[in-house]
This record gives C-alpha cells, structure tokens and sequence, in this order.
C-alpha cells in the first residue's frame, strides 16, 4: 500500500531498512572484546601511547585476565590482572626484563594497579596497516614552469604558497594505471 507522499514506492519500506553495517559492528566487536578479556577495546586502541611506539613495535596485548574473585570484590575496581602480551621473536627477554616499567605505564594510564603482571607468548604480530599516502614524485622542469605561469598572476605571498604546494602535489602523485 503506497502513502500519499509522492514517493514511487512505499514508505514502509524505506522505514524499515535495516541499520547500516557500521552501527552493528561495535555490538559485535564488544563481544568479541569482552571474551578476551578487554571489557573495553581502550588499551588495544592506544597500546603505542600507553607503552610507547618502540614498545609497541614488537608486542600486542592479547588477552588480559582477571582474578576470579566474587561477592563484594566483584563488584569494586578490578584489580591484579594479568595482561598477555604477543611479543615478535628475541624481543621477549628484554619486555620480560622491562615488565616492571610496562606495568607502571599501564598502571599510571589507568590511574590504578589494573595489571599486576605480564605473561609472554611469542609469535607473529599481526602485520601493521600500510600508510595510504600517496607517494609524490618530483615535477618535471616543464610541469614545474607551467605550474609557475598560472601562478604569477597571484600576488598574495602566503595564497600562493599554498597554492604551489597543492599543485607540486597534485601534479606529482604517481597514479596506478
């Protein structure tokens, strides 16, 4: 049955479309987070700055653990978890050998003792995304002089700055044919 809207096709429909995928994946993800102990996806999104880039290079929270506790202290801060780190090959010895300073940055991030220890599993880190810039090749003499003579009827310093820079940019992507 079709609404007196003015719209070719029925209202109904369009009311109830389903969410979009991206709305339903943080539902999914939390469950996900939650079995792995991390009832808070927080310390894998800023695992570089909690540890620091170079640490971070080498190693991934896994899992982090909590002490099976009930009652009372169930229900306070969780605290004295063990966190399991994925460490890439002979780096475990010198993270076994800074795990009091890992645990003090994890514990002075969060503002109380949330990890009590570290527990190492090596392997293979998942590999790191590849940056999406582009990468900008030098301008030929004859790109760069007709990039100069649309130029120089600007006369505001700053403006065509600006302006040189996005065409160096512009002309100089290298595109993938």
């Amino acid at each position: 049955m079709r609404a007196m809207t003015g719209y070719s096709r029925p209202v109904a429909s369009m009311r109830y479309r389903p969410a979009p995928i991206g709305a339903q994946v943080l539902g999914v993800a939390r469950a996900a987070f939650v079995k792995r102990g991390f009832a808070e996806a927080h310390i894998l999104a800023h695992w570089p700055d909690i540890v620091g880039g170079g640490l971070a290079e080498y190693c991934a929270p896994e899992k982090l653990v909590f002490p099976k506790v009930s009652g009372e202290e169930a229900r306070a801060r969780r605290q004295g978890a063990t966190l399991v780190l994925r460490v890439d090959g002979p780096v475990a010895v010198e993270i076994r050998h800074l795990e009091p300073q890992i645990v003090e940055r994890i514990n002075a991030y969060y503002g109380y003792g949330a990890v009590e220890r570290l527990k190492l599993v090596q392997g293979p880190l998942p590999p790191k995304p590849r940056p999406r810039y582009r990468q900008i090749r030098p301008l030929k003499p004859e790109e760069r002089q007709t990039l100069a003579q649309g130029l120089e009827s600007i006369e505001e310093p700053a403006l065509k700055q600006a302006l040189e820079k996005l065409g160096e940019r512009v002309l100089g992507a290298s595109r993938k044919t």
